[in-house]
């Protein structure tokens, strides 16, 4: 396929700006760029270099734009930086702490500032965790590393169902901290989706969470989605 841009398009895109429409990104990755949510692309459109699979990235010059599906976009990519795509899993499975197998979709994005790798469970607003590397890192030890992430991530339980007798439920934090991802609500108006335990809360149910610690002060911190969230000790 005949690319449209221009001789001298991918020195330009590299060392000044581009945007990448990335639906399963979030723009929550901050090794990506910027990025939007493709909300135009919720029916399949397919990619237009393989013409097989789905396209998830849009790159966007005016006037000119192409579709691609994630693995012709990491090649393309690859090429331009003169990088070798080392061969990863599609998925992956591990054990959370009840003994449930969770299955993780692995998603890689090169981008000119480095790898971006993403385990994605399989399963709507489920378990979600990212690590970065550089571009000359052995993709095969990030990979690793993010199972080392997502294994750790699923092992401890963080929030605690109980019903009462009328069968109301009630969501309780095990503990004072809690970690999870903010994610779109779309029946929502305005206010968030949290995941947390590969469970999704709205934010009315993490606010009565918050509740059992009325008089207690809070901090909310922000991390990328690629960070380590480390506990802080009493």
């Amino acid at each position: 396929m005949h690319s449209p841009f221009v001789p001298g398009f991918w020195a330009y895109l590299i060392n000044c700006l581009f945007t990448l429409l990335i639906p399963v990104c979030d723009g929550a990755c901050g090794c990506c760029g910027k990025m939007e949510e493709n909300n135009a692309g919720d029916n399949m459109n397919l990619c237009e270099s393989c013409e097989a699979a789905e396209a998830k990235i849009v790159l966007s010059m005016e006037p000119n734009s192409m579709h691609l599906c994630s693995n012709c976009y990491n090649e393309l990519m690859a090429k331009e930086l003169d990088l070798k795509l080392e061969q990863l899993p599609d998925t992956f499975s591990l054990k959370d702490h009840q003994g449930i197998s969770r299955t993780f979709e692995v998603d890689r994005r090169i981008h000119p500032i480095g790898i971006c790798l993403e385990a994605i469970e399989t399963i709507e607003f489920g378990y979600k965790f990212a690590v970065h590397g550089e571009l000359d890192c052995d993709q095969l030890e990030l990979l690793t590393k993010l199972i080392a992430k997502t294994r750790k991530g699923i092992a401890k339980k963080q929030v605690e169902t109980n019903a009462f007798p009328n069968g109301q439920i009630l969501y309780s934090i095990i503990d004072d901290q809690v970690t999870g991802i903010i994610e779109y609500d779309d029946t929502s108006d305005g206010t968030p989706l949290v995941i947390i335990d590969g469970n999704p809360f709205t934010w009315e149910e993490v606010g009565k969470m918050v509740m059992s610690f009325e008089g207690f002060q809070i901090k909310i911190k922000m991390y990328d989605v690629t960070d380590d969230v480390e506990e802080e000790s009493d």
